[in-house]
């Protein structure tokens, strides 16, 4: 298989810089050393000579020091995505028999690329020309709608076209598929002539296993893992998806990203809605509001108009809720966080002017926190004991009718164990 990393040129704008490894702990708290070991239960670190062991529910995340790998402008690459989500970027890939061989993307000078074998049973999709903004966009629209049969995808002027069957396996050299169509015919079609990508429709693993954490490297990858392992300078891999990956050096690891086991962020969750329509006696008072319904109940991490990003008192927020005035959302939790966070306001002043709105919080139908804001109210950090809670309630109401939209910012809505 062909896992060596492209050599013409340094394809990924990454640099090494060698420094101490940081760990970051749920609570803010940064501690700077040297990462030692990691496992289900935690990770060993060593700060100022004393080893010292956190518990995983404590970490959020851990930094070594290598720049994660980025393409730079005009760089050409495919995209395997695998069952759980891991997502692999790659110059070049051939299904030979029951396995995926890849070429990773390369790194920086002397770091070397990992080593790993792609069973086809834990690929998801392999997306052609994924640099292709247009292309994912296509790309991601037909996962959405796909049945229940694998995908080869062809790519035409005027979109994505695919034949629908089995993918069995590959040619010795790579260049063929054995592919099943639905009558169940068989043929060799050229791996070549699958212009768009392939997509696998795997079985589902009932009860996966947990993730530990997200692991970022200098090439472009991101590996949903479910063990890790720090020994003789390397650090070996296995993935939920049954993956293996062998880094022989840290040089290559740039991140552990604990936050997706330990940390949720609400605009990443999947919400009850309610949101009122129009009232008839609002309606009568503001006659522009009949026949009308309420504007969309809330946006997750972009905001209205031309440019939506997200705000928080004129300032751009990464992440975040904005929730329409008579709309509240439901987040099912099922008691397994601590604590609700979130810096709450309007997105400028000039929406903060239009609006007088009030925050209820409910855990389980039982309030737990209110607040009102209103005019040129600075945003304000809340932050809620949620211990066991299973349905997290978020309202945002206001006393009076009005034609005019009105939306309250949660920036950096999340969750913590």
């Amino acid at each position: 298989m062909f896992t060596r990393p492209l050599v013409a040129v340094a394809l990924l704008a990454v640099v090494v810089a060698a420094r101490a490894d940081d760990i970051t702990l749920v609570g803010g708290k940064k501690l700077t050393g040297k990462l030692v070991a990691v496992d289900a239960e935690g990770v060993t670190f060593n700060a100022g000579g004393t080893e010292v062991k956190v518990p995983a529910k404590d970490v959020l995340l851990i930094d070594l020091g290598n720049k994660i790998g980025v393409p730079v402008k005009d760089q050409k690459y495919h995209e395997v995505e695998l069952t759980d989500g891991s997502v692999l970027r790659v110059g070049k890939f051939a299904v030979k028999g029951k396995s995926l061989d890849v070429e990773l993307l390369a790194g920086p000078a002397g770091v070397t690329a990992p080593a790993l074998e792609l069973p086809l049973s834990s690929v998801f999709s392999v997306c052609r020309n994924a640099d292709d903004a247009k292309h994912r966009d296509n790309w991601q629209a037909m996962l959405r709608t796909r049945g229940k049969r694998d995908l080869y995808v062809m790519r035409t002027a005027e979109g994505l076209n695919f034949v629908q069957g089995t993918i069995h396996e590959g040619n010795a050299d790579g260049t063929e598929l054995t592919f099943e169509k639905e009558g169940g015919a068989k043929e060799q079609l050229r791996l070549s002539r699958a212009t768009g990508g392939l997509v696998f429709n795997q079985p589902s693993d009932g009860r996966p296993p947990a993730t530990l954490c997200k692991l970022k490297d200098v090439f472009g990858n991101s590996l949903v893992a479910r063990e890790i392992g720090v020994s003789g300078g390397g650090v070996k891999v296995k993935t939920v998806s049954g993956v293996s990956v062998a880094y022989p050096a840290a040089a290559a690891v740039a991140q552990l990203d604990y936050a997706q086991g330990n940390v949720a962020y609400l605009s990443d969750l999947t919400p009850q809605v309610e949101a009122a329509g129009v009232a008839d006696a609002d309606a009568k008072a503001f006659p522009l509001l009949e026949g009308k319904t309420r504007p969309g109940a809330f946006l997750r991490d972009r905001f209205l108009g031309d440019s939506p990003t997200l705000t928080l008192d004129g300032a751009p927020v990464p992440k975040g809720l904005a929730v329409s005035a008579d709309s509240a959302l439901t987040f099912p939790l099922g008691g397994e966080y601590r604590e609700f966070r979130a810096t709450v306001g309007f997105a400028d002043a000039r929406h903060g002017n239009a609006a007088e709105l009030k925050l209820t919080i409910e855990a389980d139908g039982k309030v737990i926190a209110t607040d009102a804001f209103k005019g040129k109210d600075k945003a304000r950090a809340l932050s809620v004991d949620v211990k066991g809670v299973r349905q997290l309630r978020i309202a945002v109401d206001r006393d009076y009718p009005s034609e005019t939209a009105a939306y309250l910012i949660l920036a950096d809505a999340k969750v913590q164990k």
